[in-house]
């Protein structure tokens, strides 16, 4: 965990860019499957309207579509969701070296 800190404390404003972007990033994936999961229980209503089997994926109901982004399952969930908190850990501890930086500079 040193040569963590270490690396942010020498460049803190690239470890907080790359903090926002893998938090934004895994945020805007799970924000995605929700919306993905209700157009596919949308089209699994039309579907059931006019009989036919449910579709089980969002590959099967959007083919044009590079759905392999979405996470579908628990695995894809929980990949995004270590997306969003090593973003934060990595907002944080870059805001944290940021301010001790700044205090050093201005001689405390």
């Amino acid at each position: 965990m040193n040569w963590l800190r270490a690396r942010i404390a020498r460049s803190p404003r690239h470890a907080l860019i790359l903090g926002k972007v893998l938090f934004l990033a895994g945020a805007i994936a799970i924000v995605g499957a929700v919306f993905a999961r209700a157009a596919l229980m949308n089209v699994n209503a039309v579907r059931s309207e006019a009989r036919l089997e449910p579709l089980r994926t969002l590959a099967q109901a959007y083919p044009q579509y590079a759905t392999w982004i979405v996470p579908e399952g628990p695995v894809g969930y929980t990949i995004c969701a270590l997306l969003v908190l090593v973003g934060m850990a990595l907002t944080v501890m870059a805001s944290e070296a940021q301010k001790q930086e700044e205090a050093r500079k201005r001689g405390w």
